[in-house]
């Protein structure tokens, strides 16, 4: 039966994805076959996750732990890669035109929010994939997974790469940072001893949509302030 649970999540988030990004691409109403594509992100992760819960399933707080002290200086590594190449762009964004400019032609107007109204919806995507992913993936999925004769060690792992393997719509550079960024969640599950940090990272990591949406949309510069205008025409 968990088997089965963990092949359904698997297969339905990846279907999410697929449906959701290709449903607004294909759209002729863009803006709100995005704002659909949110509500069908709400209405199947928490059908997936609501279960785990009741049925308690779920590990809120890790039991044992893999960490020696090779995994913690490579986690450190990654975390510090991470700030450098997350955190410190997101902080010089608002200051830098040239910046705004490179990340307006990478932002992925398929999936992430523009208008206010997205940019509102977007703010219980983040909480919803954070809690829920958390939920399934670590507090679920890396325990189960033990069950079948596999370390603590390997399952963390595992985990931490089918993690990054369904953010595949994202793309090679989606799946590699998703895949680092899930080791980091693991990490921070077992060091912390419980799924709060780990989902508060998650929502944290996933609303820098939201706060880059904001900053180039003030930018009377930027490529994204063009995108917007030719949706709000095209709608």
């Amino acid at each position: 039966m968990n088997l089965l649970l963990i092949i359904l999540a698997l297969v339905f988030m990846s279907l999410i994805n697929i449906v959701a990004v290709r449903g607004i691409k294909s759209s002729s109403n863009h803006n709100r076959a995005k704002e659909l594509g949110y509500w069908l992100i709400y209405i199947v992760y928490w059908s997936f996750t609501l279960p785990i819960l009741i049925t308690k399933q779920s590990y809120f707080y890790s039991n044992g732990s893999p960490i020696n002290y090779t995994l913690h200086v490579t986690i450190w590594l990654l975390i510090v890669y991470l700030m450098i190449t997350v955190l410190i762009p997101l902080i010089i964004l608002p200051f830098s035109s040239i910046l705004k400019e490179k990340v307006a032609e990478k932002y992925n107007t398929n999936l992430y929010p523009i208008t206010d109204k997205q940019q509102f919806m977007f703010v219980f995507v983040t909480i919803t994939v954070g809690i829920c992913e958390e939920i399934i993936f670590r507090g679920f999925m890396q325990h189960y997974v033990k069950e079948f004769g596999v370390s603590t060690l390997w399952s963390f792992l595992i985990i931490s790469v089918v993690f990054g393997a369904g953010h595949f719509m994202q793309g090679l550079t989606g799946v590699i940072s998703s895949t680092l960024l899930g080791l980091i969640l693991g990490y921070l599950y077992y060091t912390t001893g419980s799924l709060l940090i780990p989902i508060l990272v998650h929502i944290l990591y996933d609303a820098k949509a939201i706060y880059i949406s904001r900053v180039l949309t003030k930018s009377h510069k930027s490529l994204l302030l063009k995108e917007i205008q030719d949706e709000l025409h095209r709608n």
